[in-house]
């Protein structure tokens, strides 16, 4: 069915193309580099999920419609050379593929924790969620579907997907040792209902592919239609070889090679935007629905360079400093992260790779719940070698990296919010 489906947009660019053809002259179209850049810009995060989600499938035996749920301890984590580690959820992920049917994925009762089901397609964008904040902890089933093929009878949540395939990334906040079997059983009694057996193919990635004039094929690989608001675009794209077949002479393919190595370098430059004041990166406003992006497709890709899957910003925010030697935080009480009523926070210690190392005093992170606040409303968090009293994080001295991390904001706050910035003790 894909294939047939490609095929007829193909066709259906080439008309189109045609058609415009008629009207406009040579010296207008636009140069190969130029739409070369602009489509680069449009695949790169999908390519890097690709990337990504090979990673999962070799490492975490991630396979299409089966969960695959991590039972490690989330403090398990400290001292590997995994970047910006999760210190206080238990992690899972489930890969569907809803080319051939639609699909059923039942989700338990979690009321007494958080939870979070982030749903991300094939464009790499925050579609739906399930979870503490989405659907308040309740249990449910919800069908998964494309909008080519009819709902079976059910009692489940539908939920229409563009595209064939997309990824659930799994959190469920875990306090202590003593709830591991609690969530062991949580993770367990997420399922998929029904699922076929047959799964379309997906692409396998390649770096030197991914960075060459054939990157259009990972785009040909992973589409089966075109978004009605892009079909113009795609009809630019398809000079380039995406749903159509082109040949290149060595000119054309140098000028091709100019705009991918130009659009990288703009999306590297784009991610400097990122830089919100007092020291701090953040990504707040580069992840979420395809309408909220609306058309941000730099953005979309400089969210994508700077760290995949990134919550949209009324699920979840992140804010990184890097500093160095020892200090403090002060946040004066209006500076405090702007919360919902379920909101909280937490802020972690990193090295300057935003690993994070063992040391002897267990301290790597301070949650919201254990924050000790001052008779104003203020908070210090101090980062030193050696405890203090207070609010403490183990840093060696030297270069490191500071993450905050806010959870279910005030959603038309948290856009303008910049921390305080890191006062050195030197």
């Amino acid at each position: 069915m894909k294939k047939n489906i490609i095929v007829l947009l193909a066709s259906l660019i080439l008309i189109i193309c045609a058609c415009q053809e008629q009207k406009k002259s040579k010296s207008t179209e636009p140069d190969l580099k130029d739409i070369a850049y602009e489509a680069f810009i449009y695949a790169y995060p999908l390519m890097e999920q690709v990337k990504t989600v090979n990673g999962m499938q070799e490492f975490m035996g991630l396979e299409f419609n089966k969960p695959a749920m991590n039972p490690k301890l989330p403090w398990d984590n400290v001292g590997m050379p995994i970047v910006a580690p999760n210190l206080t959820s238990m992690t899972g992920g489930l890969l569907l593929d809803v080319s051939m049917e639609p699909i059923t994925i039942e989700i338990p009762e979690m009321k007494d924790r958080y939870n979070v089901f982030q749903c991300i397609d094939v464009f790499t964008h925050n579609f739906y969620y399930m979870g503490s904040r989405a659907t308040h902890g309740e249990a449910g089933q919800f069908i998964f579907y494309t909008k080519e093929q009819e709902l079976p009878q059910s009692d489940a949540t539908p939920v229409l997907v563009e595209g064939d395939h997309l990824i659930i990334i799994v959190r469920i906040d875990i306090e202590s040792e003593e709830e591991h079997e609690t969530v062991l059983a949580l993770q367990n009694a997420i399922k998929v209902i029904n699922a076929p057996e047959e799964t379309a193919t997906y692409p396998i990635y390649n770096q030197e592919k991914a960075f060459s004039p054939a990157f259009v094929d990972y785009v040909n690989d992973l589409l089966s239609e075109i978004p009605e608001e892009e079909t113009d675009m795609f009809i630019r794209f398809s000079k380039i070889g995406i749903f159509s077949e082109v040949k290149f002479n060595k000119e054309e393919l140098l000028k091709v090679q100019a705009g991918i190595d130009s659009a990288f370098g703009a999306i590297q430059e784009e991610v400097k935007n990122l830089q919100i004041g007092n020291g701090y990166v953040g990504a707040t406003d580069v992840f979420g629905t395809r309408e909220y992006l609306n058309k941000n497709y730099l953005g979309r890709a400089a969210g994508a360079y700077f760290g995949l899957w990134g919550n949209s910003k009324e699920e979840a925010n992140y804010y990184m400093s890097f500093v160095e030697g020892e200090g403090v935080l002060v946040f004066k009480k209006e500076e405090l992260p702007p919360l919902s009523e379920i909101g909280f926070w937490s802020v972690t210690a990193h090295d300057e790779k935003v690993l994070v190392h063992k040391n002897e005093y267990d301290s790597y992170v301070i949650t919201m719940d254990k924050m000790k606040f001052e008779e104003d409303g203020s908070l210090k968090i101090k980062f030193s070698s050696k405890p203090e009293e207070g609010n403490w994080l183990y840093t060696p001295g030297g270069k490191m990296a500071i993450l905050i991390r806010v959870y279910q904001p005030d959603a038309e706050k948290i856009s303008l919010y910049i921390p305080p910035a890191f006062q050195s003790s030197k």
